[in-house]
Parts: C-alpha cells; structure tokens; sequence
C-alpha cells in the first residue's frame, strides 16, 4: 500500500504549516509496526499545471494526501486516527 503527500516545492505559509504537520505524521506512522507494509511517499510539484500528472488528484488544493491513487484529503489536516482507520479500511 502507498500512501502520498502531495504538495508544492515552494508553498504558501498556510500550506507550509499543514505540509510539515503532515510530514510529521508521516514520520511517526512510518516507525509503526503495524503499519509495517505501507510505503510512505512526499511528492513535491513545482508547478501547479503538474496536478493532471498525478494519478488520483481531483481536488487541486494542497497538500493532499493519497492512498494507492485515492484522494483522501486535500487542503487540510488529518488526526493519526483519521489516518489509520483510512489505511485500514483500504487494505
């Protein structure tokens, strides 16, 4: 399973903030054993005409959370629960 952050190179302030919260969780997640089988990724764009690129970004609001091509969320946050029980119901 693939989980991926999905934000800009250059973000905003308010994006910085909710990207760096999110890396966090990233983090901590990553160091789960019992998530053990998911491969965290942090895709960077440059530019926003690369949101097309990216297979299952629908909502163009950053940063953006996918997992294995499906957009959970997009221009917000998500608590640790939020994301487990997504990762779970997925897999």
């Amino acid at each position: 399973m693939k989980v991926t952050l999905v934000t800009m190179t250059n973000p905003c302030s308010a994006c910085l903030i909710a990207t760096d919260l999110l890396k966090g969780l990233f983090e901590k997640l990553s160091r789960e054993e019992a998530l053990f089988f998911v491969n965290w990724e942090i895709l960077h764009i440059n530019h926003p005409r690369e949101f097309a690129k990216i297979e299952g970004l629908e909502v163009e609001r950053l940063p953006a959370v996918l997992i294995d091509g499906e957009q959970i969320t997009a221009g917000g946050l998500m608590h640790r629960r939020q994301m487990i029980a997504e990762i779970e119901l997925r897999r």
